[in-house]
Order: structure tokens, then sequence, then C-alpha cells
């Protein structure tokens, strides 16, 4: 794997509580710089994304951030919003606390929803549902849990399933039906690895930009 062809899996992502226009600027300057796939931002920063991008990337959108727990009209609303003023992807946040109170049928009707709305709107948007919870790590759901959410999220219609870590496990869960998009990455060996993996996306940050600039003392990237 070329660091151009890593690079062009990784959603930078800008989303700190204070987001100042220098550091979003930076931020996109960093996209065109590396040939990143988007800068990801908080629905405040997508027309500003957008205007210093001018389409030469795309623009990842959080909603529902950071914990999922918005009603489904706000999590259309704001994703609709954001497609208005230059998103071409939204990343929308799972409600976590409907999985556990096993509300799948209402969690299933949520991604629904959201997917048919965001389809009628702008059909080529890329839609990422996030499963922040990591099973492993810092536990919070079961395999049970992390199995019955993949499978909600795979038959939403989604292009994307987000996760924190964990491919391996569900990339054998989702098993091609939808794909995959990893964070949580703490290593350039590990975002690779990911990519090697079938991760089509890496959600990366500052400390990336660190590594890539340290490309070709990494022995990952002997292959």
């Amino acid at each position: 794997m070329t660091k151009t062809e890593l690079c062009s899996k990784a959603d930078h992502s800008c989303l700190g509580w204070i987001c100042e226009k220098l550091l979003v600027k930076k931020y996109c300057d960093e996209v065109i710089t590396y040939g990143f796939a988007t800068v990801c931002v908080n629905p405040d920063n997508v027309s500003y994304a957008a205007s210093l991008l001018e389409q030469r990337a795309g623009i990842s959108c959080v909603v529902g951030f950071p914990c999922g727990a918005h009603s489904t009209k706000i999590k259309i609303a704001e994703g609709l919003e954001a497609i208005s003023n230059g998103a071409t992807d939204i990343d929308v946040v799972s409600n976590l606390s409907m999985l556990r109170n096993g509300e799948d049928k209402a969690l299933y009707e949520q991604y629904r929803a959201i997917v048919t709305a965001v389809r009628d709107k702008k059909p080529e948007t890329v839609i990422k549902f996030i499963v922040y919870a990591p099973y492993g790590e810092n536990p919070c759901l079961t395999m049970d849990e992390l199995a019955r959410v993949s499978d909600l999220i795979a038959d939403s219609g989604a292009d994307y399933i987000k996760f924190f870590k964990d491919y391996e496990a569900i990339s054998k869960m989702i098993d091609g039906r939808v794909k995959l998009k990893c964070c949580g990455i703490d290593s350039l060996e590990y975002a690779v690895n990911a990519a090697r993996a079938g991760c089509e996306r890496i959600g990366v940050d500052e400390t990336f930009i660190n590594w890539l600039q340290k490309w070709d003392d990494m022995s990952c990237t002997k292959i």
C-alpha cells in the first residue's frame, strides 16, 4: 500500500469543542496537501469548509454528535442542512441507549428514515452510521449488541458502519454488506492494517499528519 492510497481513505477530523476558523482552514489545507478523502467537521463549519475546498475534496459532517440521543426528526433536519451547506458525507451517531433497551426495531426505523430522507434530497451523499462505543478496549457493547447493531446498519441502506477499532470482529459480522470506517487509529501501522483488512475509510486527526511525515521510516510501508 502506498502513502497516496492510504491517504485517499482518510477522513481528517476537526471536531474539538472549539474549532476556530484558522484550525478548520489548517485541516482543509492538509486534506488537499495529503489527498485525504474528506475533512470531517461540526455542522457550523460545513459552509466554511466548502468555501475553502471548492469541491477539491469531500466534506463529512457529524450528525447527532456526540452521543446520538437526538430524535429522528432532529437528526434528519441536521443532516439535510449539512447537505444543503455543502456536505458530501454525513456521519450519524447511533443511539446506543435504544440498542441497550432492546429497541432494535425503533433504532432500525430511525436508520431507515435518515437514509430515505437523505437519498431523497441528494442520492449521492455518503451515509455513515457511527457506533462509537467499542467492544474491547473501552467495553460498552457486548458482542451480541455489536452484532445486532451491525446487522441493523447493514440492512438500513447506509454506505458505511463507522466504529472504534475492532475491524476484525465487525468485518466478520458485516460480511461485505456495508463498507467499513475505522476510527481510534493509534499508529500508522494500525491504519495500514485496517486499510488492508478492508476499511475503505479511516478516521484520523493531527497525529496522523505527524506519522505521515515520518512515512519513509515506518516499517509498515515496506510491503
